[in-house]
């Protein structure tokens, strides 16, 4: 008989507080994921998140496909932890950002440790500018918890 302790969700609150860099560029995630799919919004793309086109900065585009993608593992029904890493991610991009940006992503096959994902970066009218898919390891401990290590 398993006494493995019950995992510990964080708030969607948590989540958009306790990531630093997400603060930093002023990216937060919409609470709203009952139909499986995480959109982590960048309304404000200011000038010092852009390269010399304008438009936004390649590993900008990167942070919002990434978050996406790893916090819809977390959420997902089962997943086993709620901090997911990334192990693997491979991204295009179709067009400059520009304006505000909303990442889509949602997960394509989760197991026990690993969970695939995907996702999109659209712009206001609903463009696709990015595309992503990932690989995420599940980690054993609470998030923010500095003994973490990954699940078996």
């Amino acid at each position: 008989m398993s006494t493995t302790p019950p995992r510990q969700q964080l708030s969607i609150e948590d989540l958009n507080t306790r990531v630093p860099f997400l603060r930093l560029i002023g990216a937060r995630q919409d609470p709203n994921f009952e139909d499986g799919i995480v959109r982590v919004h960048l309304p404000d793309l200011r000038e010092e998140l852009c390269n010399q086109l304008p438009a936004a900065h390649g590993g900008i585009l990167m942070t919002l496909l990434d978050v996406a993608m790893s916090r819809a593992a977390v959420l997902a029904p089962g997943a086993p932890s709620s901090t997911a890493v990334t192990v693997e991610m491979s991204s295009r991009f179709v067009y400059p950002g520009r304006g505000p940006l909303v990442a889509e992503g949602w997960v394509i096959n989760q197991g026990r440790s690993l969970c695939t994902c995907q996702a999109n970066i659209y712009d206001a009218n609903r463009r696709i500018l990015a595309t992503a898919q990932g690989t995420f390891k599940y980690w054993k401990a609470h998030a923010y918890d500095n003994t973490a290590e990954p699940s078996a």
